[in-house]
């Protein structure tokens, strides 16, 4: 049965208004959609309803769609239809109705807002047991005249139920949360439904729509909002709160102004302004901000002021009211709520916005004032409390004399009298300084003053320990490239529990030397211990294989590429970390070696960039590798290196990159050849000391390429496998400590033909681990295996097979288990 026309008609209704003036004084005449669909439900307000049921379809752009209110209000007889369209007239205010309840409509216009949803508004209404009806069809206001008649209907109740039962229902599912036939049904109710939506109603979101139901209008017990079927809950805000003020109560901004004073009634506080009396609300000042960038727009503010009247909001999308843009800081953490009914004669016709006026003028000079007189100074007078409290510096002066201070003053002293020669995470003093520091450290002491004064970022290196502390000047530098800082400084929300971290471990060397420990003893814990942040902190590292197919299929990602090419170093043997940023390197990639048999430094270090573009090669002016070259400068690196696609002229000396990779001595790496490095590491036993023979002689692609095909050619002695994996278990078994490289050499070369040496053992462990590098460890000289010797060549085995076939055989020649033993 049709909405639009069930039903006998029994009378008509004047409508007196011209399409023109309803085209475009409904066209801008509301700034949402949303805030359109609101003047229905004010309507159920006004009526005195107290539950109301709204329903917009989940599509709005299909044919049949549509969105409807109901309410169980008062509704309306024939006399109520036919006030109800009298356009610019309303009887709400007039006559003997009580007080039950501000009325928010006053203009008589809210229902011409559905123009710019829908072409048709129906209404169906019971009162005195009578259903009533009528259409506003708005396509059919004629253009000539400035009137028109609508059918006023009058429906059995068979004939309501079966003309709204279909839109009442979804899925089995009544959605009205009151009965409107038979027994149980309510008195009175009013059904408003509009159809034949227009394109604008598809622009209505629902979770916008949802929060402006939430928060425009009051809600109570009094007043129950169901969407769809769910109870609305009023909008509030689930956070913590810092500090909340009330309007009117210990208000020493209103006792300041000379037009406003403070009142108190039935424990209730006011502001009444001289041209604006009854002013109530509060303001809360949130922990955190309330402002979401990303979801403001879907679902509405939660910050800002929100101006209530008639216990409606009447400024949706304006959070200053017009104002200029208050303290960022404080203001996005804060939720003005005003209530200010007195300003009802001064709202548009929209209840949008209110006219500029002297009452609206004394209530904004009062908000403003309030809030930076009052909220934003605590706001950052608290700020600064918690910054000053939550800092390391704040919470190191606090700790006990025993923890952080005297430990420090004992190393000091022990060191200028010889006891201390080599520590690693306290920096030896200058000679020079012995009395002066000694002095200021017993002084501070005394005064109860930190001895670290300020911790602070720095790059030390990959390989340098976690932290260095400076006596002399109390500076402690967290080292930003240990592995342990560089994986998990992003981990917490606050950087405190990393840099406490660092501040334990250089306490924990003092107390050792304050323990009377051995200074042998001192560093080997605290190397151990570095070790094991080390360990942990690259646990998760990946074998070069599997990396090799990572960085193959990222080549044509920009972001890919960078996080391949930090996977391809850690999987290489490098220490890595990735920096980026403007003026910045991609990452940093340490390789920690100690020193060589002839007592020289072999550890190094390099900077790295990944280059990825639209092209298949880049250009020199692309590559730009005097900034490339600053940044291995700035880093402290030994060697930079530039990772992409291609490039062009990559294999002409000639060209204007190879030129300038030479000049700059940067050193310029294809992808498809890191490809085939990470391929070749482990069987050909590519190791660190090997790479950095490529770092020192290669600068441009092509001497690169052929550096990796004379490594490819090169025939490796394969070493026992099996053997070395069983003898390196049976030491582990049988101590406690890790064994060393030559303990290891002495007891596998007692069960293989071919002895090896010390260099060739450590270069099959290496290339082991690049291999498999959760079941290998290595500690300078002391190796250990992760689990029995058969589970390691099972998992070598399976890694095998999911090499590319071009190189099984290569790992098959290297890594699979052969008989080498002594017969």
């Amino acid at each position: 049965m049709q909405i639009e026309t069930c039903g006998k008609q029994i009378d008509t209704i004047p409508v007196h208004i011209s399409y023109r003036i309803i085209e475009l004084f409904s066209a801008g005449l509301y700034s949402s959609p949303n805030k359109a669909f609101e003047e229905l439900v004010c309507n159920s307000y006004d009526a005195f309803a107290d539950k109301v049921a709204v329903y917009v379809s989940p599509d709005l752009t299909v044919e049949d769609a549509t969105m409807w209110v109901c309410d169980n209000g008062e509704s309306m007889d024939q006399a109520g239809l036919k006030e109800l369209w009298h356009i610019g007239e309303s009887e709400k205010r007039k006559g003997t109705r009580d007080g039950r309840r501000l009325q928010i409509g006053r203009f008589g216009i809210g229902k011409l807002a559905t123009y710019v949803l829908a072409r048709k508004l129906t209404y169906v209404c019971k009162r005195n047991g009578r259903f009533l009806a009528t259409t506003m069809n708005y396509d059919a206001i004629p253009k000539t005249t400035d009137s028109l008649t609508l059918a006023e209907r009058e429906l059995t109740e068979t004939e309501a139920e079966a003309s709204i039962g279909p839109f009442i229902r979804s899925s089995g599912r009544v959605l009205l949360p009151f009965s409107l036939f038979g027994a149980d049904a309510v008195p009175s109710w009013t059904f408003s439904i509009m159809t034949a939506l227009r394109p604008k109603a598809a622009e209505i979101k629902e979770g916008r729509l949802k929060w402006v139901l939430r928060t425009a209008l009051p809600h109570s017990p009094a007043f129950q909002l169901h969407y769809n079927g769910e109870l609305v809950e009023s909008s509030k805000v689930d956070r913590p709160i810092r500090r909340s003020w009330t309007f009117g109560k210990d208000d020493p901004t209103a006792d300041a102004l000379k037009y406003a004073n403070c009142r108190e009634l039935d424990d209730k506080h006011f502001v009444d302004f001289e041209k604006l009396p009854g002013v109530s609300g509060h303001i809360d000042l949130y922990e955190d901000s309330l402002v979401d960038a990303s979801k403001a727009s879907e679902q509405g503010r939660s910050h800002g002021i929100f101006l209530m009247v008639r216990g409606r909001l009447v400024n949706l999308d304006d959070p200053l009211l017009g104002m200029e843009a208050f303290s960022h800081g404080a203001f996005n953490r804060t939720r003005i709520v005003v209530h200010a009914d007195e300003l009802d004669s001064n709202l548009t016709s929209t209840r949008e916005t209110i006219k500029d006026s002297e009452p609206l003028r004394q209530l904004k000079e009062y908000l403003k004032t309030k809030f930076n007189n009052e909220v934003r100074k605590f706001h950052f007078e608290e700020q600064s409390r918690t910054d000053r409290e939550s800092s390391v510096e704040y919470r190191l002066s606090r700790t006990s004399l025993m923890v952080s201070k005297r430990p420090l003053l004992l190393f000091a002293e022990r060191f200028f009298s010889g006891k201390i020669s080599s520590p690693i995470l306290i920096e030896k003093p200058d000679p020079a300084t012995k009395d002066a520091l000694l002095a200021d450290l017993r002084a501070e002491l005394l005064e109860g003053e930190a001895l670290i004064k300020t911790v602070d970022w720095a790059i030390l290196g990959a390989g340098e320990p976690i932290a260095r502390l400076n006596l002399s000047t109390g500076l402690l530098r967290v080292n930003m490239l240990h592995p342990f800082i560089a994986n998990y400084n992003d981990a917490y929300k606050s950087v405190l529990p990393v840099k406490f971290m660092a501040i334990t471990e250089v306490l924990t060397e003092a107390h050792l030397y304050e323990l009377g420990i051995e200074e042998a003893q001192v560093n080997s814990i605290m190397r151990r211990r570095d070790s094991t942040l080390r360990e942990l902190s690259l646990s998760d590292r990946e074998s070069a294989p599997a990396v090799a197919l990572f960085l193959k299929d990222s080549i044509a990602d920009p972001t890919g590429l960078e996080d391949a090419v930090h996977r391809a170093f850690l999987a290489l043997g490098f220490e890595a970390t990735k920096i980026g940023g403007k003026g910045k390197p991609d990452g940093k990639a340490d390789a920690i070696l100690g020193y060589t048999e002839t007592e020289k430094r072999a550890s190094y270090s390099l900077t790295y960039d990944a280059k990825s573009t639209g092209k298949e090669r880049i250009q020199a002016g692309t590559a730009k590798l005097s900034a490339i070259k600053r940044h291995q400068t700035d880093y402290k690196a030994d060697f930079s290196v530039v990772v992409a696609v291609d490039f062009e002229g990559g294999n002409d000396p000639e060209s204007a990159v190879s030129k300038e990779a030479v000049q700059q001595c940067v050193t310029l790496i294809r992808a498809a050849d890191l490809v085939r490095l990470l391929l070749l590491s482990a069987p050909k036993q590519i190791s660190l000391l090997r790479i950095k023979n490529l770092l020192e002689t290669c600068r441009t692609p092509k001497q690169v390429a052929v550096w990796i095909e004379t490594i490819a050619s090169e025939n490796i002695p394969f070493g026992p496998v099996k053997e070395m994996l069983e003898t390196i278990y049976e030491l582990q078994q049988k101590d406690t400590e890790a064994p060393e490289i030559a303990s290891v050499r002495i007891k596998l070369n007692e069960k293989i033909v071919t002895p090896l040496s010390r260099p060739e053992i450590k270069a099959l462990i290496e290339s082991l681990r690049v291999f498999v590098p959760r079941f290998i460890s290595i500690d300078g000289e002391r190796i250990c295996i992760q689990a029995r010797p058969a589970k390691v060549l099972e998992v070598i085995n399976g890694a095998i097979n999911q090499v590319p076939s071009a190189f099984n055989q290569i790992y098959l020649d290297a890594f699979a288990p052969q008989t080498k033993a002594k017969t």
